[in-house]
């Protein structure tokens, strides 16, 4: 495990709600993790990350968190149905003690959606003690570790931020190719690559004849899914 940089965190921006998830379900020590800092201002969650260790200036953790939180966005929608939090300040944590926060603009809109959020579940003992359960890494965290074990991982949960066209689906496909697709049947992966190659999907192509049977975009997203998720068990399982 890589060390978590004790100088770097950066901070969420996002509703209370989704900011409440990544607390709940990106602890430590497993990387990356929120903590909750307090300063003069107020209290606030950051993003710690061993991404960011070994940066010099706060300007190089501002663009390194970009494509974490970027990738991180697209794990949490899928395990905690989550709206995306974005990157805010950059937090430095001071030799002499305390923080010092850097701004950075970002034109990024935050959608608001009303949900109940992720409840966090307390298990106590017959004596009625909370009892704390022993610590593992979530979903979320395993994916970050397989992206960070296979840089294509990352580029390809990116591909699927939002809801990903036949563009960004195919380039998904494409860097998926050739690992561990989850049983996806050759019958439907050949649906799926002759649906985004004809008419105005992706490569229209003479040389493709259109599916007898096209593929929806719901269940495009759905096979690139269900593809990403067994090549990430499958880094995972070979990286114990």
């Amino acid at each position: 495990m890589r060390q978590i940089s004790d100088r770097w965190a950066v901070e969420l921006n996002g509703s209370e709600v989704d900011q409440n998830a990544w607390r709940l379900l990106l602890k430590p020590p497993f990387d990356p993790f929120v903590e909750e800092i307090k300063d003069e201002l107020g209290d606030f969650l950051a993003l710690r990350s061993s991404a960011f260790d070994g940066i010099a200036t706060s300007a190089e953790v501002h663009q390194t968190a970009k494509q974490i939180f970027a990738t991180l966005n697209v794990a949490m929608a899928m395990h905690a149905d989550t709206d995306p939090v974005t990157n805010g300040a950059v937090v430095e944590f001071l030799l002499e003690g305390g923080t010092r926060k850097d701004l950075y603009l970002e034109l990024t809109g935050i959608p608001i959606q009303g949900r109940a959020g992720i409840v966090d579940i307390i298990t106590r003992d017959s004596k009625g003690r909370a009892v704390a359960p022993p610590p593992v890494p979530s979903r979320a965290q395993l994916w970050m570790r397989a992206a960070e074990l296979a840089p294509e991982i990352g580029g390809v949960l990116r591909y699927l931020r939002g809801k990903p066209g036949w563009i960004e689906l195919y380039k998904a496909y494409e860097a998926l190719h050739g690992r561990l697709n989850g049983g996806i049947s050759k019958n439907e992966e050949e649906r799926f690559r002759r649906t985004a190659n004809s008419e105005e999907r992706h490569h229209p192509s003479d040389k493709h004849k259109p599916h007898r049977r096209p593929m929806e975009i719901w269940e495009a997203r759905a096979l690139v899914t269900q593809w990403v998720s067994a090549a990430i068990d499958d880094i995972l399982t070979k990286n114990p």
